[in-house]
């Protein structure tokens, strides 16, 4: 008995350690003036983005995800943010630091406001859990 009570202890400890975050759906948001700029929405499944996308992604009133005039910084924010899928998170998060270094990026994208979204979300907890 002992034994058994000494494994499931082992295993539960390591289970813990394995994953940082509940696995599940996050949402979060970066707001600046007042303006939602950029929300995000990821999945997470061990400590890993699966899935990510955005909810808002906004500047001065213009809405990069409807107007087809901001195509082209659309695609460049999407890249971004697409970078991230299938990286743990915590890389995903420092990799958002410099997204002049992410192919089809660029420089004028603000990976600090995505990153301070994808944080914002972590922050706040699983929206939905896995089922």
């Amino acid at each position: 008995m002992k034994k058994i009570l000494v494994t499931l202890m082992a295993l539960a400890s390591l289970t813990a350690l394995a994953a940082k975050y509940r696995n599940g759906v996050y949402r979060g948001v970066f707001v600046s003036g007042q303006e939602t700029q950029v929300e995000v929405q990821f999945t997470l499944t061990g400590d890993k983005v699966e899935k990510a996308s955005y909810r808002t992604l906004e500047y001065k009133g213009e809405n990069y995800l409807k107007n087809e005039k901001l195509a082209d910084q659309k695609a460049k924010y999407q890249a971004a943010l697409e970078a991230t899928v299938g990286k743990p998170v915590d890389e995903a998060l420092e990799m958002l630091y410099k997204p002049a270094d992410i192919e089809q990026a660029g420089a004028s994208v603000r990976g600090t406001k995505i990153r301070a979204a994808m944080q914002n979300a972590l922050i706040h907890g699983v929206y939905t859990p896995a089922k």
